[in-house]
């Protein structure tokens, strides 16, 4: 579980760097400024608003939800005190 939650968080590192990127070139500092502060909610603005940047912002939420749903499932497993077997798995 470690491992995804690591790869999730390096998955939307790179989609949100990516992403920032694409603010900068495509329509100025101004953009890439806000991206670098509000993400993820001005990422999506920023793609609808100038239709571009679709590809960067999949991969960021992609990776947001590897690193939330396998994160938050390890963080649950420990706060229950449940191991691999307990849990069916061998």
């Amino acid at each position: 579980m470690g491992t995804l939650t690591g790869l999730g968080g390096l998955v939307m590192f790179i989609g949100w760097i990516w992403l920032i990127v694409v603010a900068f070139k495509q329509a100025g500092a101004l953009w890439g400024i806000i991206n670098i502060f509000f993400q993820p909610i001005t990422g999506l603005i920023f793609c609808i608003v100038n239709k571009t940047g679709w590809l960067q912002f999949g991969i960021m939420i992609f990776g947001l939800i590897l690193w939330g749903g396998f994160g938050g499932f390890a963080m649950m497993r420990n706060l229950l005190g449940l191991n691999w077997q307990s849990i069916g798995v061998n």
